[in-house]
């Protein structure tokens, strides 16, 4: 069955964590260009969103308008769309999965502009793809039905999270038939046993509440029944092949899950895992084929991840593997014939693949596979072959197979991106610099390698607050490097895959720690010997939003202007209207409204925006339930007032996310072109 791994808040917990991957870890931001004479200032358009209230500690007012370009703006934004959309045209394959025949490969791309399905021949890497259906909204595949004749996914309308369950012929014959009408709720992955075809498993919440529920709903649509209840967020991970038996992890925070165990009959749950006073990290957990033994990836309170192999009725440890450096497992797969399990290991700053022999959980075959991101899917039914998905500085994500039994690795699609010809060469590497109390921090450093002179430096931070930025692919990354900046990633302390204590190195009042953080990458990216010290940008998508916030306010002088995509302005508002979930989460993250509400109040950029200086570029999605467009409309507001440089970008139909081609061209060019007005390169790049 294929693994959809929930990890809420630790990285970008959609379906489509790869694609947006780039604004979670950074990669989908825009930025700057040739220093120019000041453009005539663009005037303010009538928001095409519709007008909603914009919270602040005074009460709802008004939102903010967005900007619309016109004039030298409008001209210069549409120059610089000829430049980002090579880069952006180069699309992304970035969920693989092989139809129950295995002759053909599933795959999702966002080359027709956003995340939809497509199908191609297994055996024939270039063969042609074929959409699947015609669909105004993103898609991720779910599963295929048991008699391989029809598939389910997910998708939701303007990245509302709002996800509902569709069923369409794998043929592409008739449209998709909604499974899940009624209710809105946001609807985690569905999963449809082999030998209990006629149900659909899914958990979901309301976006207002924490509380989770677990659901079955007939394969062919109808009322959905409420199986099992918590009043904690919870995510259902796995159901037996027959249909019988649930695996529901309970999500406190972040370092303390528990996974239980659920009789889908009657819903009942039982203990599973930890049988102690621990508390561990749950990664993922699965059944073996015969429902008796349960595999779970965790931490086990400790640093290094570990595969443990459960006694699925007593809990009792039956084998066990342990990696030997702190990282934890971005995504788990088992074969069918229960005979080799696979995971996907995220290091920080680069992805690995392991194969095991499932019954004894040692080493199977060594999976080689370049520097970068990437995930394991599921295996063919027959379980030799293992589908995976890579990126690497130098190509976009794409679909990979993998022998189960000696680990070589090929290409699944091999399909010509010619605007790739069009990305300059590109340095990345891997470094790090001792913080204040001399905590290592990771940084990912890409840099154009036909340089001249110093380069202004985009110093991007990433989201989660437990996310990562990775060496891959980003479309954003070689415009940017194309138009003479370098760009750096800082994993500063909070950031997932170097081990539980330094994912948890900025929990609370730890926090002040992590701003430290950010003016220490900050300043180690201004000593460079290729930066432009005058010319340090500062940059960030969601948590990464708000460090952005934190770094304008606190550090002013180190930064030259920033870019701000959906960043948390005002604690208390947040938290008062992100969703239930997030709002769960965050009380561990960040502090309590009632108990913290000064410590909250203090950490809030907002609370500190006369203090802000620096040009800024904002974005926003209409439609964002994580974090409310209100956010980017209160320190918009708060810049307009003090007459400080400030564009505001809106995106109607985007929530938490930049996952539309045209939007994404869009945020790129006129970001780049306001950072080149306030930061960018003294002269345009020397063509390649």
């Amino acid at each position: 069955m294929p693994r959809y791994r929930p990890r809420p808040m630790r990285t970008f917990p959609y379906p489509f964590a790869l694609a947006t991957a780039l604004l979670a870890a950074c990669a989908s931001a825009p930025q700057p260009q040739p220093e120019a004479a000041p453009p005539a200032p663009s005037a303010p358009a009538a928001s095409s969103v519709a007008p909603s209230s914009s919270p602040t500690l005074a009460g709802p007012v008004a939102p903010e308008r967005p900007d619309a370009p016109g004039g030298v703006d409008a001209a210069r934004d549409a120059e610089l769309q000829q430049k980002a959309a090579p880069l952006v045209d180069a699309f992304l394959n970035t969920e693989a999965f092989l139809s129950r025949d295995g002759k053909r490969v599933i795959f999702t791309s966002n080359r027709d502009g956003l995340p939809q399905l497509y199908i191609a021949d297994a055996a024939r890497p270039d063969s042609p793809a074929k959409r699947l259906t015609e669909w105004p909204e993103r898609m991720s595949f779910e599963a295929t039905t048991p008699d391989g004749q029809a598939l389910l996914f997910r998708s939701d309308k303007g990245a509302d999270e709002n996800w509902s369950i569709w069923k369409v012929g794998l043929d592409g014959s008739g449209p998709p038939v909604e499974l899940t009408p009624g209710e809105t709720l946001h609807r985690d992955g569905a999963f449809l046993p082999d030998l209990a075809p006629d149900t659909i498993f899914f958990s979901g919440r309301r976006k207002e509440e924490a509380a989770s529920a677990v659901y079955a709903i007939p394969t062919n649509g109808g009322t959905a029944r409420v199986i099992h209840r918590d009043d904690k967020p919870g995510f259902l991970l796995d159901v037996s092949r027959d249909g019988k038996q649930g695996l529901f992890m309970r999500y406190l925070s972040g370092s303390e899950t528990y996974l239980q165990h659920l009789d889908l009959a009657t819903g009942a749950p039982r203990m599973l895992y930890p049988q102690d006073s621990r508390k561990v990290t749950l990664f993922d957990a699965q059944f073996s084929p015969d429902g008796k033994t349960v595999y779970v990836a965790t931490d086990g309170g400790g640093e290094q991840p570990l595969l443990l192999a459960l006694d699925a009725r007593s809990g009792q440890e039956l084998a066990r593997y342990v990696e030997k450096t702190p990282s934890l497992v971005s995504s788990l797969s088992l074969a069918k014939t229960g005979e080799t399990l696979a995971f996907a290991l995220d290091a920080g700053n680069h992805s690995e693949i392991r194969l095991l022999d499932a019954r004894t959980l040692k080493p199977r075959a060594q999976v080689s596979m370049p520097l970068g991101l990437g995930e394991v899917q599921d295996f063919s039914e027959d379980g030799r072959r293992l589908t995976a998905v890579w990126s690497t500085p130098s190509s976009p994500m794409d679909a990979w197979v993998i022998d189960a039994k000696t680990g070589k690795a090929a290409s699944l699609r091999k399909e010509p991106r010619p605007s790739l010809k069009e990305v300059p060469p590109i340095e990345a590497s891997i470094t790090e610099l001792r913080a204040h109390d001399g905590l290592a921090l990771p940084i990912n450093v890409y840099l154009p390698k036909n340089r001249t002179g110093k380069l202004p430096v985009i110093v991007c931070y990433h989201g989660g607050p437990a996310g990562s930025s990775k060496i891959r692919w980003s479309a954003p990354i070689a415009f940017f490097l194309s138009q003479g900046y370098a760009w750096v990633e800082p994993n500063v302390r909070g950031s997932g895959g170097f081990g539980r204590a330094f994912e948890e190195a900025d929990n609370g009042p730890r926090r002040l720690e992590a701003f430290k953080d950010i003016e220490a990458t900050g300043r180690w990216a201004a000593s460079q010997p290729w930066a432009d010290s005058n010319r340090v940008i500062i940059y960030g998508g969601s948590y990464g939003g708000y460090s952005v916030l934190i770094g304008l306010t606190r550090m002013p002088g180190l930064w030259r202007a920033g870019v701000d995509l959906f960043g948390v302005a005002n604690m208390k508002t947040f938290m008062a209207t992100t969703s239930g979930l997030i709002r769960e989460i965050f009380l561990l993250e960040m502090g309590d409204p009632d108990k913290d509400a000064a410590f909250l109040d203090s950490i809030s950029p907002l609370a500190d925006a006369d203090r802000i200086v620096d040009p800024l570029f904002v974005y926003a999605g209409a439609n964002d339930v994580r974090v409310p467009r209100g956010e980017s409309d209160q320190i918009v507001r708060a810049l307009r007032e003090r007459k400080i440089p400030v564009e505001y970008m809106v995106a109607e139909n985007e929530g938490h996310s930049l996952i539309r081609k045209d939007n994404l061209i869009e945020f790129l060019a006129r970001a780049a072109r306001f950072l080149e007005t306030h930061a960018g390169p003294t002269k345009p790049p020397s063509p390649r």
